[in-house]
C-alpha cells in the first residue's frame, strides 16, 4: 500500500479509536464525576477556564486521534506488520506504551501546571483510567489496520 493511503487509512482509525476513547472516558465521568473528565480537563488546560473546555477538548482530542492513527499505522508498516493479527498486537501495544507516557505527563506535569484547581490533584486512578483509555485507542486502530489488511 502507498503510504499516503496507509496516512489516511490511520487517520480515520485514530479518529475512530479517540471517539471510542473518547466514549470510554465520558461514561467513567458521568459515573465518578468530574475530576475524571478528561475532555473538560485537557480543554480547560489550554483555555484557562472551564467555560467551552468540553467542546476544545474534543477538538484536540479528535486531532491528536487523527495524528496519533496515523502514526501507529505508518510504524507498523514499517516494521512490516499491518497484517493480520499483527497489528492487532501493536495496536494494543502501541495504547499501551502511549497510555503509560500520558499517564505520566498527566499525574507529574499537566496536574501540577493545570490553571484550574480541582485538576491539579491527579491520582493514580487518574492515570490508570487514561492507561485504559489509551487501550481503548490501540485495540481500535490495531483492529482497524487488521481489518483493512484483509479487505486491501
Amino acid at each position: 500500500m502507498a503510504i499516503v493511503i496507509i496516512s489516511l487509512l490511520g487517520a480515520a482509525s485514530g479518529l475512530l479509536g479517540s471517539f471510542a476513547m473518547t466514549g470510554f472516558m465520558l461514561k467513567i465521568s458521568s459515573a465518578y464525576g468530574k475530576q475524571v473528565d478528561m475532555l473538560e480537563a485537557l480543554g480547560s488546560f489550554f483555555k484557562g477556564k472551564s467555560e467551552g473546555a468540553q467542546k476544545l477538548g474534543k477538538r484536540i482530542h479528535a486531532l491528536s486521534g487523527f495524528f496519533f492513527g496515523t502514526v501507529y499505522f505508518i510504524g507498523m508498516h514499517l516494521m512490516g506488520a499491518l497484517t493480520f493479527p499483527h497489528a492487532i498486537f501493536l495496536g494494543i501495544g502501541f495504547g499501551l506504551f502511549h497510555g503509560l507516557v500520558v499517564s505520566y505527563v498527566l499525574m507529574f506535569y499537566a496536574s501540577l501546571k493545570h490553571p484550574i484547581e480541582e485538576y491539579r490533584n491527579a491520582t493514580i486512578v487518574e492515570g490508570v483510567l487514561h492507561l485504559a483509555g489509551h487501550f481503548i485507542f490501540g485495540t481500535v486502530v490495531g483492529l482497524m489496520g487488521a481489518l483493512f489488511s484483509i479487505i486491501l
